[in-house]
């Protein structure tokens, strides 16, 4: 699949709302603040990347953990794709010229009182990235078809207060892409199967 395939694809499959539906112990609530990441998907040669970063260790809010670029949305911006652009510039450098939104994928509300809004995206020509240190570690590509495989998504369900919590696991290589991130991987593989 190249990039064009992978963006008719996403964009054209619309999924019923119950196809994302899973239980969830976090719920926002009057004191939950908005958030907005990308879900980088950037073209190598003939095989589709997704781009992560490792959160810097020192950051109060999963710190060392695999995520995607982005971050809280601010009052000036004008919507959530200018918070995840914005966001996703601050932390690694991506020009703002180079990401081509493709849409939505559902919001999902996280253990830091975070509503988090996916934005999946095509990246162009970006060849190098500068990392922002204060917040981020490294960022890595993974390949978008190892994370298609179902055999690579992992859940455990705790159980807290008698609500039953669903949470994602894919391991790549040395690393841990678990959480919200995970959770939205998921939903995004829905749209290829």
């Amino acid at each position: 699949m190249n990039a064009q395939e992978f963006a008719a694809r996403f964009s054209l499959l619309n999924l019923p709302d119950a196809a994302y539906t899973e239980s969830s112990r976090f719920v926002p609530n009057d004191e939950s603040k908005s958030a907005a990441v990308l879900v980088p998907i950037i073209e190598h040669g003939d095989q589709l990347n997704v781009l992560f970063t490792t959160r810097a260790k020192h950051l109060r809010h999963h710190p060392g953990q695999v995520s995607f670029p982005g971050g809280k949305y601010e009052d000036d911006d004008k919507d959530l794709i200018t918070t995840a652009i914005r966001e996703s510039h601050e932390e690694i450098g991506l020009n703002p010229k180079n990401v081509q939104p493709l849409g939505w994928l559902p919001s999902l509300h996280t253990i830091s009182n975070f509503t988090v809004y996916p934005l999946v995206s095509l990246i162009n020509n970006q060849s190098e990235y500068v990392i922002n240190k204060d917040e981020v570690d490294d960022v890595f590509t993974a390949p978008l078809n190892y994370f298609l495989e179902r055999q690579k998504h992992f859940t455990v369900h705790p159980t807290l207060n008698n609500v039953n919590h669903k949470v994602h696991f894919m391991p790549f290589q040395e690393r841990l892409i678990w959480g919200a991130t995970a959770a939205i991987l998921d939903k995004l593989v829905l749209h290829f199967e």
